[in-house]
């Protein structure tokens, strides 16, 4: 549903008479990246950096790890969803564009992130950085 009035939006702002993603669907290999051309605008640059982030799914029964790979442009001014590999639930990593009502804060503020709405909930956020000898390095 929201899909859709967005789809309305952007034809009406660019004033297409067709639907923008008909038929333009590309198929999302394991890592997340979608796969195509040097030229296409949404494939990702080799050196543009990326971020990761393991998890344990939170789904009923699955509870099952997995990290995922995504542009730090897209966590930072997107949308990220990953897909769990055993139970194939999508979980919201982020969204800076408001797609979603469960970012909306119950103080009136936005919980943009994964990180965001973990705090929330008063748990903890770990983050690390890769070193230039391939090391995640962790800091309080």
């Amino acid at each position: 549903m929201l899909h859709r009035s967005w789809v309305h939006t952007e034809r009406c702002r660019l004033g297409q008479s067709r639907r923008l993603f008909s038929n333009s669907v590309r198929r999302l290999e394991s890592t997340g990246i979608a796969r195509g051309d040097s030229s296409d605008p949404l494939t990702s640059e080799p050196s543009e950096p990326r971020l990761q982030l393991t998890f344990t799914c939170t789904v009923e029964n699955c509870t099952e790890r997995s990290t995922h790979q995504f542009t730090k442009r897209a966590y930072e001014r997107g949308i990220v969803l990953v897909t769990c590999p055993k139970c194939k639930n999508r979980h919201l990593i982020t969204d800076h564009i408001g797609w979603f009502k469960e970012t909306e804060g119950t103080d009136g503020g936005q919980l943009r992130t994964v990180e965001d709405l973990v705090r929330a909930k008063g748990e903890k956020v770990t983050r690390g950085r890769l070193n230039a000898e391939g090391v995640i390095e962790f800091a309080e």
